[in-house]
């Protein structure tokens, strides 16, 4: 537990993370006593320093250096002192037309969305789909496309499309497909496709021998047919701006934060986790339970899809300027919501 903390001690801890951000070296007590603002003398601002470090706010990475924020100084400075910076309008045009570019196509969005998040905050963009097995089934259409194979559309209130081929050799009239999908699409409406996926055979008992044979085929195939978990995907895009951090200078460190990176599950499972409560969410530092990820700091929001919800973020240094990352989040975050539920 760290100790409380003066106004003083607030304004130079206030200081040394802004000078820090900006320069990534160690911030000495002359630096912050040449701010006029803060009107103290070196002498001054050192002894603060040295009670900052007491109190595990700061640490010196050598004798005679100067101090580094700790992950309790950071934590205390996004939660009370900084000013969150306003998002500059180019900013804010370029990130509403990558999400008007992808034309509806979220694949596209996953990849314009995690690229513009890299370039404006020049860290690591990653964007996460929806779970859309948690979606709303809305219909099915099944039309034919030879003597014995059936294409099957399924559609998501929230707006994803699945088609996938089956085969079935008994010939069926189209009078006698419109009656099954009428069939199908009143007993499925308004259960999820995990509903659908796991309970089929049991909501469609009835009609297991109803004339197509579609309801027999499906109840047979329905864990493969209403299974959207390829859906979910996550993209991730400035793997350059991390090379470029002098805290990632050593290459095993960086290797290992790729690795993980690279982990689809692994990624999927962290950044699910940070999905409720909805919203702005920050970790810094020690603060996460990875070893991999505790140089970094981890900045996400959630974005909803009707009624299922995916997730946005950056992933940097610790050292990265929290005033100007969390309102880029969170318009970001908005300006999808808005966008694909418009």
């Amino acid at each position: 537990m760290v100790e409380s903390i003066t106004y003083r001690e607030k304004s130079i801890l206030k200081e040394l993370i802004h000078k820090y951000i900006l320069t990534a070296n160690p911030v000495g007590s002359n630096q912050i006593a040449l701010n006029g603002d803060i009107g103290l003398k070196s002498a001054s601002v050192r002894r603060i320093m040295s009670g900052l470090e007491e109190k595990g706010f700061v640490f010196q990475p050598h004798t005679s250096a100067g101090r580094v924020p700790t992950t309790a100084g950071y934590r205390l400075y996004v939660n009370e002192l900084m000013t969150m910076d306003k998002i500059n309008p180019e900013n804010e045009n370029e990130i509403l037309d990558s999400i008007e570019s992808s034309d509806g196509d979220f694949t596209l969005l996953m990849k314009s969305i995690a690229g513009v998040l890299a370039r404006l905050s020049s860290q690591l963009g990653v964007i996460v789909s929806p779970k859309f097995e948690q979606g709303v089934f809305e219909k099915i259409h099944i039309i034919p496309v030879s003597s014995d194979k059936y294409m099957i559309v399924i559609s998501v209130k929230d707006g994803q499309v699945k088609t996938i081929i089956i085969e079935h050799r008994q010939r069926i009239n189209q009078s006698a497909i419109k009656r099954t999908v009428n069939k199908i699409n009143q007993r499925l409406h308004g259960k999820t496709l995990m509903e659908i996926k796991n309970h089929f055979p049991d909501v469609m008992s009835d009609l297991k021998n109803e004339e197509s044979g579609l309801v027999r085929l499906f109840s047979e195939t329905a864990e493969k047919l209403f299974d959207f978990k390829r859906y979910d995907n996550y993209t991730i895009n400035g793997t350059s701006n991390i090379l470029q951090k002098p805290e990632f200078i050593n290459s095993e460190q960086i290797s290992t934060l790729i690795e993980l990176l690279e982990d689809k599950n692994i990624i999927i499972h962290f950044m699910g986790e940070r999905e409720t409560p909805p919203g702005i969410k920050v970790t810094i530092g020690d603060e996460h339970l990875r070893s991999e990820i505790k140089e970094c700091s981890v900045i996400t929001s959630t974005y909803r899809i009707g009624g299922i919800s995916g997730i946005l973020g950056i992933i940097g240094p610790t050292r990265m300027p929290y005033q100007k990352m969390i309102p880029l989040i969170q318009f970001t975050a908005d300006a999808i919501t808005s966008s694909l539920n418009s």
